[in-house]
């Protein structure tokens, strides 16, 4: 948080009690069962220098500094012994992000979850005063890299993305560089910035949140998570919630974004931010797991239920047409009396495009050879921008 404040594709079935369930998915459950706390103690250890990296120690994540450069190297490192792709996005001449990904069915829409790997401290070569950034952020970063470890080896509807910002810590310059890169395809971004801070065991998780994009709605969905998987957590609801870490640079661009940390302001604050103090001994270990969990629960939910969320369902731009009849059997009918030349993109619950085509409207669109269920009729005209409508095949 910064001063001021070879794969194996395991195609998921969803299934679908209503339309509009809200209802836990097995393979999530399965997959975050695999979280392990002593993977996640032990990349702390290694980012806050009391664990080597190979034959080095990394003692300082500052911006500039070599032990920053050691981080990325073992960021990269870690995601390249898991076989994951990923890109490095330099911004600077000290700043660089890391975003690995995971192909999902459909690369056009992505579910994102990141964290900052940078922490304050000095660049002072002799360090006669270590910062370790326990907390702050090697607590984000180490669920972030246990998040694509259990991820790796599934495919989901959606694509993930994993991004270890840098420099968060001079005004989040990592992530409002590329975070503009998400306008057209983010379903939504999870970030994770101090999570192993919880003084009296009072498991108080906050979920900061504000009015961009669908981030309420995502806000409302984390915190009806918790109590759908059975984590250990209380959650807080902070609207508007603070902008001074990476998920406010995703609000900036009116983006779908949620933060998921400790408590960040008043007495119950981690009294060790930004001190040499802040050690993986001041860290309440149990609490760091289980909000490690809810962020991973958050993101792979989201990724299987993404079309009911912030994707083709919710994500109607204009309400300009109507399609009839429905539930339709064969032919349907638009009507979009205004527009003239149609380009109509036809999508599956799942997300995936099975038909794609130019018309206009007077001419009836045949479904006829489409499986019974629900689909998204995706309709761009030059007249009227995007719209999206839901029928039902029968």
């Amino acid at each position: 948080m910064y001063l001021s404040k070879m794969k194996k594709l395991l195609f998921v079935v969803v299934y679908f009690i209503t339309f509009s369930a809200f209802a836990q998915h097995a393979i999530v459950q399965q997959i975050t069962q695999q979280v392990s706390e002593d993977s996640l103690v032990t990349y702390v250890k290694q980012l806050s220098g009391l664990l080597p990296v190979g034959t080095e120690t990394i003692r300082t994540r500052y911006k500039g500094t070599t032990g920053n450069t050691m981080t990325e190297e073992y960021i990269k490192q870690k995601l390249n012994s898991w076989g994951v792709a990923f890109d490095e996005v330099v911004f600077s001449g000290t700043g660089k992000n890391i975003i690995a990904k995971i192909p999902g069915r459909r690369t056009d829409r992505v579910m994102m979850m990141g964290a900052h790997f940078d922490a304050v401290g000095t660049s002072n070569p002799d360090f006669t005063v270590v910062y370790p950034g326990a907390d702050d952020n090697a607590s984000g970063t180490a669920a972030l890299l246990e998040a694509v470890r259990v991820c790796a080896q599934y495919q989901f509807p959606v694509t993930l993305h994993f991004a270890f910002w840098d420099e968060e810590e001079q005004n989040l310059v990592g992530s409002k560089f590329s975070a503009p890169d998400y306008m057209n395809k983010l379903v939504g971004y999870i970030n994770h910035d101090m999570i192993g801070w919880s003084l009296n065991n009072d498991s108080v998780v906050e979920i900061h949140t504000a009015s961009s994009g669908h981030s309420v709605e995502l806000a409302q969905r984390v915190i009806n998570i918790i109590s759908l998987y059975n984590i250990p957590l209380k959650a807080k609801l902070m609207n508007p919630g603070n902008p001074n870490t990476d998920h406010g640079a995703f609000w900036q661009n009116n983006l779908t974004a949620v933060g998921i940390n400790e408590i960040y302001d008043g007495p119950l604050m981690n009294p060790h931010w930004h001190r040499p103090s802040d050690s993986l001994a001041t860290m309440n270990i149990p609490y760091f797991v289980s909000v490690s969990k809810l962020g991973l629960t958050t993101l792979l939910h989201e990724a299987m239920d993404s079309l009911n969320l912030v994707g083709l369902m919710h994500q109607s731009l204009n309400d300009n047409f109507a399609v009839y009849p429905n539930p339709v059997e064969d032919v349907l009918l638009i009507d979009n009396d205004e527009a003239i030349n149609m380009q109509i993109n036809i999508y599956n619950m799942y997300g995936n495009l099975v038909s794609s085509f130019q018309t206009n409207t007077q001419t009836p669109v045949s479904v006829q050879e489409l499986k019974n269920g629900i689909y998204i009729i995706e309709i761009s005209t030059q007249e009227k921008g995007i719209s999206r409508k839901r029928f039902m095949k029968k």
